[in-house]
């Protein structure tokens, strides 16, 4: 998910250092995109049931939303990215200050010109299920990103196009991309049509890792989403249907065996956020994402750490341009001004900075300037009138869902209905689970939304590109503007800096001008967690990016964490 991110920027500096990526009260979607559920294990037992190695301080729990798939071509939202990613290995990795590191590739060289990279995979590295994982492995796997559903609704296509015969191969002109080839056992060289100084961000996107053909074409294209078979640092064990999954570690993970035992990615109803936290505290989760509430709460419990995280991420509320009455630029307009973002700020402010454009800090071309329009409801009124609403023709009332949350959520949500109705704009507020929210964004129907984007790349393109290109899989708000799509377009195709920060900043604010989502704050995420944790690295990138193999548990602080920590 960095662009997810673009190349890597200078202007990430020092403060890249301090962040890793979380979902906070309203839903992250990376990237958002793709569906595809997971297929449930009938006769399921409850999530109280351990995996095969349950008891022992090298268990970790952790509380988040079902994931909606463990193919790791269909993972979008952060959920199932979260799970895919230990799961399966992509040829690059990253490191906590956004280097890109080997992972499966031990090794690579780029041209001259920086259109052709050789890859070189470590050899012996085997899938889960004992075979070697070779060069035509991600051949296949890269090529099949570029076929439906994949395409439509995935995340990294929308970064790979530069490889060279991918406009003929989803044209139906070839049959195979002609940019992506597996020169022998172990090296993988891939072309490009144009420089991309992102490449290699691209791939370290956990939906360019190496997946098993023979398992696709023996039980067809949803054998993963019941048997994910990759190459990471824990195996699949057992998938309790819209309750947990649970993995164990892999003994011949090529980088080393992990220290924990298995994953339990647990899934609670309703408020996901609430019922993590509280199983914090009573030991039934060792690392939860907190309410902002809380804090202090947790900050005074012992054998507790909490975590202050910061991430490349934008809280927005979407709306489809293809749904009357916001399909009228002037109406989207008009609730872009009515919309009091300053009060629904002031209503829960802990870990939200008013967002001053669509940029978040710590992406290139981010400025603290205010590139939002101030709140002005006369204005929004009178573009009101202009599209033929008013007292004796009142706008209709607009649908705004959002995902399930607690007290403190809907009160902020209030205040944004009443702003918005000093306009003479209605919103009815409906509140889903994530599952069903997901699925309605991802279909495109939904007329408004709440949502929040993490990063995929380091680049500005993870935002403006991936939200508002007319083509782009993420484009959850049917926003076609062809002038944006020009800008987006040249910003692409140059390598100078200097006029791509000047491309980007003139797409910003013509997406802010026709306002398919109105930018509300940048987040900071609270996560708590028990003090024997050790071994975590941050990023920016979202907690889905969290480096689990790397985590372990040291001796518990006092008694009551050694009860804890081998429940």
């Amino acid at each position: 998910m960095w662009d997810k991110w673009g190349g890597r920027m200078a202007a990430l500096g020092a403060v890249l250092l301090l962040l890793l990526a979380v979902a906070l009260p309203s839903v992250w979607r990376h990237r958002q995109a793709a569906e595809g559920m997971a297929r449930p294990t009938k006769g399921a037992p409850t999530p109280s049931v351990a995996p095969t190695r349950s008891t022992g301080p090298n268990v970790f729990r952790f509380y988040q939303e079902f994931p909606h798939t463990l193919d790791p071509a269909h993972a979008a939202d952060a959920y199932s990215a979260g799970v895919v990613a230990q799961i399966y290995s992509p040829l690059i990795g990253m490191t906590s200050d956004l280097e890109p590191t080997p992972q499966l590739a031990e090794s690579w060289t780029i041209s001259k010109d920086g259109l052709r990279y050789v890859f070189r995979l470590r050899p012996g590295v085997h899938f889960h299920n004992g075979r070697e994982v070779t060069a035509q492995d991600f051949a296949f796997s890269l090529t099949r990103l570029f076929q439906e559903p994949f395409l439509s609704v995935g995340l990294a296509a929308n970064y790979l196009d530069a490889i060279a015969g991918v406009a003929e191969f989803t044209q139906g002109m070839a049959k195979e991309i002609r940019g992506i080839r597996a020169l022998d056992r172990y090296q993988l060289e891939i072309t490009l049509s144009r420089p991309y100084p992102s490449l290699l961000y691209a791939l370290a996107l956990d939906q360019t890792s190496a997946v098993p053909r023979e398992l696709l074409d023996a039980g067809g294209p949803l054998a993963l989403e019941s048997n994910p078979v990759g190459t990471g640092p824990f195996r699949f064990v057992q998938l309790q249907a819209n309750q947990a999954v649970t993995l164990a570690a892999n003994d011949d993970y090529f980088m080393g065996r992990p220290k924990l035992d298995s994953l339990l990615f647990i899934a609670p109803p309703g408020d996901v956020v609430e019922a993590g936290a509280n199983a914090l505290l009573d030991g039934r989760a060792t690392l939860s994402l907190l309410p902002s509430n809380r804090i202090e709460e947790f900050r005074a419990r012992p054998g507790l750490a909490v975590l202050r995280w910061q991430d490349l991420s934008l809280s927005f509320v979407g709306m489809n341009a293809s749904i009357a009455p916001l399909n009228d630029v002037r109406v989207r307009r008009a609730v872009a001004l009515a919309i009091d973002r300053q009060a629904m700020l002031n209503t829960r402010p802990e870990g939200k900075t008013l967002a001053q454009g669509i940029l978040p800090p710590g992406i290139t071309g981010y400025s603290p300037a205010s590139k939002v329009r101030p709140r002005d409801v006369r204005a929004a009124r009178a573009l009101l009138a202009e599209a033929g609403y008013g007292p004796t023709r009142p706008l209709p009332t607009i649908e705004l869902w959002k995902a399930l949350g607690g007290a403190n959520l809907r009160q902020v949500d209030s205040v944004m209905v009443r702003s918005l109705a000093d306009a003479g704009i209605t919103v009815q507020i409906r509140y889903e689970s994530w599952a069903v929210l997901d699925k309605a964004i991802t279909n495109r129907q939904v007329p408004m939304f709440g949502l929040a984007w993490i990063a995929d790349i380091p680049d500005p393109e993870s935002f403006l590109r991936s939200l508002a290109y007319s083509t782009s899989a993420s484009n959850y708000f049917r926003f076609d503007a062809a002038r944006v799509d020009s800008l987006l377009d040249a910003a692409r195709a140059t390598l100078d800096a200097d006029a791509r920060a000047d491309l980007y900043r003139r797409a910003e604010e013509a997406i802010l001008r026709d306002a398919p989502f109105v930018p509300l704050y940048y987040t900071v995420s609270f996560i708590g967690m028990k003090d024997n944790v050790a071994g975590l690295e941050m990023n920016p990138l979202g907690i889905s990016t969290l480096a689990m193999e790397k985590l372990h548990l040291t001796e518990p602080k006092d008694g009551r964490d050694r009860r804890d920590a081998s429940r």
